[in-house]
């Protein structure tokens, strides 16, 4: 780790800079705008068609910037982050490992194409999946507990990076794997027990009364059969309100921009915030709000059963339309 330089910047132009200098960029897309360099590393934008960068780094580049390990990139995701690990030749791999002492290539030859594999996956198309059933799965619930959720910053990465090593390397974290693998088999659960025993439907929405746990990913109920996920028809409750037993906020989601459009139009959520800040008499942006996909209520104000209800409501209306 002591030789790796790792920039970080939202900045397309510092980006295109350092790229320019011979800085590796790795998932570095503005707005579709992918800056690269000949290795191709994004899958944004107009790059869209290619493969996850965790995929293509590790099987396609392991260890090409070994001897100049300086990368740039502009968020830290376990997508990026990983990928930076393998072009630097930072992780195992079976190749890398021959010429190690014997009692090391146990550790440093494992192939990790596996967990390359689950963290496209779970970047790429998450929902409904169960993190811990997919290979290698526990290895990235425990990253994403230690290191998903640390600032957008330089310090970040480096920790991030680190994180896989020794979550992949060294005994002692396997404390760390086993305690995030407990921890996202409880979450599952309390989430199928809110649906369970909370939920109920109303019109075309699932409600979830009190809810205890994130749990849109179970809640909204994959249906392979009946459709594609990019299909309302391919779940069981395409459009779930929450209201959160904790914080007395409601939590709004569909699976994905498509289905969340061809229920509720062209914006999705973002037509039920309207609506709803309309009919409460607020501003936007200081009042309902989020993305296509999810968003809440304001932020810090107590909603009741009586504005699920409301909510509701809207969303049923919208949804004839």
């Amino acid at each position: 780790m002591a030789n790796i330089t790792i920039a970080f910047s939202k900045d397309i132009e510092t980006v295109k800079s350092l790229v320019a200098q011979g800085y590796c960029p790795v998932e570095c897309s503005f707005g579709g705008v992918s800056v690269v360099d000949s290795l191709e590393l994004d899958h944004h934008g107009s790059k869209s068609h290619l493969e996850s960068v965790a995929i293509r780094a590790y099987r396609d580049f392991f260890g090409v910037r070994a001897e100049d390990p300086r990368f740039v990139i502009n968020h830290v995701d376990a997508d990026s982050i990983f990928a930076v690990a393998a072009l630097a030749g930072l992780l195992p791999h079976p190749e890398a490992a021959k010429n190690m002492p014997v009692f090391l290539q146990k550790t440093w030859g494992q192939d990790l194409m596996p967990l390359a594999e689950t963290i496209a996956i779970m970047d790429t198309d998450p929902i409904g999946r169960d993190i811990i059933a997919m290979p290698r799965g526990s290895i990235l619930a425990a990253w994403n507990s230690l290191f998903g959720a640390n600032a957008n910053d330089e310090l970040a990465a480096y920790c991030a990076v680190e994180g896989f090593r020794r979550l992949l390397t060294q005994p002692s974290a396997q404390v760390f794997v086993a305690a995030a693998e407990n921890a996202e088999n409880q979450r599952r659960e309390a989430a199928l027990a809110d649906l369970r025993e909370r939920g109920e439907k109303v019109g075309n929405v699932m409600t979830i009364l009190g809810s205890r746990v994130f749990g849109f990913a179970e809640w909204y109920g994959r249906n392979v059969e009946a459709g594609a996920p990019t299909e309302a028809a391919g779940w069981d409750n395409p459009i779930v309100v929450s209201l959160v037993e904790a914080t007395n906020a409601l939590t709004f989601g569909a699976p994905n921009k498509a289905v969340a459009e061809e229920l509720l139009g062209v914006g999705g959520f973002m037509n039920v915030f309207k609506a709803l800040n309309e009919a409460y008499g607020l501003a936007d942006g200081a009042g309902f709000g989020g993305r296509e996909t999810i968003g809440g209520s304001p932020r810090g104000q107590k909603m009741t059963e009586a504005d699920l209800a409301k909510a509701v409501s809207v969303i049923n209306q919208l949804m004839k339309k």
